[in-house]
């Protein structure tokens, strides 16, 4: 049995695979997405425990994408992912009102980061459901 059923959402094919891999490995079950469009049709169909969402996509962005995910499925942790600091500091504010994690993970991720964050998520939400 998996961990944790967790969508990867990036226009960039690479990034998919590579973190895809990395997740599967460590015991989760993954399920990607190359647009938030996709991405929303999957999770309408599907729970996760965690999205983690590119901010910049060209259909649409990471807290457009966040904002749907919140409404069809309150519960599920959705974390910002980018490469773009100054797009991270446009729209940070943004991505929290619509409900997402107050965390960040920078591209390139550092080795293990997706994973330490990923178990981090998935040892608090087993804590709030115990509390």
């Amino acid at each position: 049995m998996a961990k944790g059923k967790i969508l990867l959402i990036d226009d960039e094919q690479i990034f998919l695979v590579a973190h895809h891999e990395e997740l599967q490995d460590a015991g989760y079950a993954i399920v990607t997405a190359l647009t938030g469009k996709d991405a929303i049709t999957v999770v309408a169909k599907e729970k996760f425990d965690i999205v983690y969402v590119d901010l910049v996509m060209p259909d649409m962005n990471g807290v457009e994408v966040c904002k749907e995910i919140k409404k069809m499925s309150p519960d599920t942790v959705v974390v910002l992912v980018s490469g773009q600091p100054k797009e991270i500091l446009k729209y940070w504010k943004s991505f929290l009102d619509a409900g997402g994690k107050d965390k960040i993970l920078r591209k390139p991720l550092r080795d293990k980061e997706l994973i330490k964050v990923t178990e981090d998520i998935i040892e608090e939400r087993k804590e709030e459901r115990r509390g």
